[in-house]
């Protein structure tokens, strides 16, 4: 009895599974090079080991989550009572009609997703991430707060993460929106009844020809320069601009320089080396 030969065409079923793998595959693809940051988001400006971003992504997630439990304990739950808030307005209005019924329940349904925190988005550039955040957390607060507990605890929590810097507003790489936007981040600096105090700038640009660093540099100290004495190395607030292609974030930050520039790496490798010289005994 001859051996049975192998049909050479593909099933039906075989085709499917083929053409579900290929959709699902230029769908990654589309979703990892697009751009999506839009002006009005706030969230964090991440940098990341070459190839890691993904990975990068994933792992400053964890730890924004951890420490936004720690900072904002109740958050989870008022997300969900605002979820079914939403669920109950929408169960009082609407007819009797059986269909109506059945779509009021899928839209509570919908209602009762509880949002993500923390959601990633590609930046198309090599090396940098942006993280969106949930509409109630402060990314410059939660930064400080992080921060000054990793400091403490050296305890290493990521592989792939360098530079986390808060996005407390983001707008266009255009120089009259940054300098508006500049304004609004450092509004209580700017405010009458502000103490003087030193600041800094920082600024990178990447991809966007037509933004000059010393225009921004100019537009943003202007205003901070009327009350307030520039300090580069030990300003009590920095202000720091990251601009990327068509896009720009801007955030807040105290003791910038003492928190190692908000760079993990830096911070972990630093506490890394100081633990060990105080562990490793002395040439006699």
């Amino acid at each position: 009895m001859g051996k049975r030969t192998a049909d050479k065409n593909p099933s039906t079923a075989q085709q499917k599974r083929a053409k579900s793998f290929q959709h699902m595959r230029d769908r990654f693809k589309k979703l990892h090079n697009s751009f999506e940051i839009s002006p009005g988001m706030r969230g964090f400006f991440v940098t990341s080991t070459r190839g890691r971003e993904k990975k990068c992504a994933l792992e400053t997630i964890d730890l924004l989550e951890e420490y936004t439990a720690k900072l904002y304990p109740n958050l989870e739950q008022e997300i969900a009572d605002e979820a079914e808030e939403k669920g109950d307005e929408s169960q009082q209005t609407g007819s009797n009609d059986i269909e109506d019924e059945i779509a009021r329940e899928v839209a509570i349904m919908k209602s009762e997703k509880v949002p993500k925190l923390f959601r990633y988005y590609p930046t198309t550039i090599e090396c940098i991430v942006y993280i969106k955040c949930y509409k109630k957390i402060d990314p410059e607060r939660l930064v400080q707060f992080m921060f000054a507990d990793l400091a403490k605890t050296r305890q290493r929590k990521t592989r792939y993460t360098g530079r986390l810097i808060p996005a407390k507003v983001t707008t266009t790489s255009k120089l009259d929106a940054i300098t508006r936007a500049a304004k609004e981040v450092a509004r209580d600096l700017l405010a009458e009844d502000a103490e003087p105090t030193t600041f800094a700038l920082v600024v990178n640009i990447r991809y966007c020809d037509d933004l000059k660093k010393d225009e921004v540099i100019k537009a943003v100290a202007a205003p901070l320069d009327v009350k307030h004495k520039v300090d580069l190395k030990h300003a009590k607030y920095t202000l720091v601009i990251e601009a990327f292609k068509s896009m720009c974030t801007i955030g807040l930050v105290e003791d910038y320089n003492a928190l190692k520039r908000l760079n993990l790496q830096t911070l972990f490798d630093d506490k890394e080396s100081a633990k060990s010289e105080v562990s490793t005994p002395q040439a006699k």
